[in-house]
């Protein structure tokens, strides 16, 4: 009798979630790079640098007002799947209280002392309406990066990943390809307002999944935040790089190379469709297994998204290292200087995606304080080392040191899940336990 795997209706059916999932990031990324491209060509990198700083920024503060809330609900209310049953309406809704309560206390620091900041990182000149846009920005990724995990968890994958990274950037792209764009400030006020609606329409899908009568699924939010705190210095770093690496660019070297290392980073990024759109299919998958004790599971499981991140990874990254200018030409003459960073970040892009889902693993499994220990090295570490490799190397050093400082903390993740799990992340498989005297 042929193997199931040997079907290839049967092999395209068991990953359909995982291939879909795969086909939304990529095609959020495809939008989000004809973005860039269309605010290159028609502002230059100036534009580019300008409209990065601003959304880069929304979205990393959003990340901190979220939390590891997402990652919480993810792996709490994955369990109203395991028991068919909804999930107790009142929980969600405190979540998503949490979560913009966390906002609002940003938006005070951001009104009382952004402006400081905002300098810094311009150089000197903030431009006009740059904090009111950013904290619109910022309130509709809270929502949907929030909403999307509720949904994720309720195995409402496709539309999950449409509300978290597909339609803002489609929207925006459609608003710009038919010239309602006079400049790049109108494209940041469309990023905004776009960006809201989808978070209303984000909530309002999301309530079937919960309901008020008894018998839900309900998970108090003092167990939400237990989860959820050490996870939130694991969400910072794994979108502080990006952010970090932006800023001090721009504040250290400049606008105009902020725009250059924007688009080397973007299009590196472009291998983060692997990583988020299959760990997103398996950070549920990872929380079930865990939840019912089977960590041979949790382990096929690994070893499976570290497989498919090979499969898809390296084709890519090869291409675009080989062919890295004539890439970066299609935003403009001016990028091409941008070559060798792209190359720099590239291959460490690659090695991050190759090498698993270890701190992932980590989340779903009990062991948030270690991936907590952790990234507060590394965050440090990235915090200390970045101005110094502008200072030293220009954008080349702030490449360098970015894809270094990544794969250290990727390779940590790796040893950790092998000593505290027995999970080999690339065989999937797990050590037996061997008992005294055996």
């Amino acid at each position: 009798m042929a193997s199931p795997t040997a079907n290839p209706r049967a092999l395209l059916k068991r990953h359909f979630q995982s291939i879909m999932s795969l086909a939304i990031r990529g095609a959020s990324v495809a939008a989000g790079f004809a973005v860039t491209v269309l605010i290159g060509r028609l502002f230059g990198p100036e534009a580019n640098g300008h409209y990065a700083l601003i959304t880069q920024t929304a979205m990393f503060l959003s990340v901190v007002a979220v939390g590891g809330i997402d990652l919480a609900v993810t792996r709490k209310f994955s369990a109203a799947v395991a028991q068919n049953v909804l999930i107790e309406r009142r929980s969600l809704i405190k979540i998503l209280g949490y979560s913009l309560l966390f906002a609002a206390i940003l938006i005070l620091a951001l009104y009382n002392g952004g402006t400081p900041v905002m300098k810094l990182m311009f150089k000197g000149e903030v431009p006009q309406d740059a904090i009111p846009v950013l904290i619109l920005i910022m309130i509709s990724r809270t929502l949907t990066r929030l909403l999307g995990a509720v949904l994720r968890s309720q195995k409402a994958y496709i539309w999950g990943q449409c509300i978290e990274v597909l339609l803002i950037p489609s929207i925006v792209l459609v608003y710009i390809a038919i010239g309602l764009a006079p400049g790049v400030e109108q494209v940041l006020w469309m990023t905004a307002l776009t960006g809201l609606l989808v978070g209303f329409a984000a909530f309002f899908t999301s309530l079937p999944y919960s309901t008020s009568k008894p018998g839900a699924l309900h998970v108090p939010m003092r167990e939400i935040l237990r989860v959820a705190l050490p996870l939130w210095g694991v969400a910072i770093f794994l979108n502080i790089a990006d952010w970090y690496g932006l800023a001090t660019a721009s504040a250290t070297l400049g606008i105009y190379e902020a725009g250059l290392y924007r688009v080397a980073a973007q299009v590196a990024g472009i291998l983060t469709i692997i990583t988020m759109g299959l760990f997103s299919v398996f950070s549920p998958q990872f929380a079930e297994a865990h939840a019912a004790g089977n960590m041979k599971r949790v382990a096929h499981l690994a070893g499976q998204a570290t497989r498919l991140s090979v499969i898809f990874c390296l084709p890519a990254a090869v291409l675009i290292f080989l062919f890295a200018g004539p890439v970066l030409r299609i935003f403009g003459p001016e990028f091409d200087q941008a070559t060798t960073v792209l190359r720099i970040v590239i291959v460490g892009q690659a090695i991050y995606t190759m090498t698993g889902p270890s701190g992932l693993i980590l989340a779903m499994t009990g062991h948030e304080r270690t991936n907590l220990v952790q990234t507060i090295g590394s965050s440090a570490l990235l915090l200390i080392s970045a101005p110094l490799a502008a200072r030293y190397g220009g954008l080349l050093g702030i490449a360098i040191c970015m894809s270094a400082v990544v794969i250290l903390r990727n390779l940590a993740s790796i040893w950790s899940v092998r000593r505290l799990t027995g999970i080999n992340v690339f065989a999937g498989t797990v050590r037996e336990k061997v008992e005294p005297g055996a």
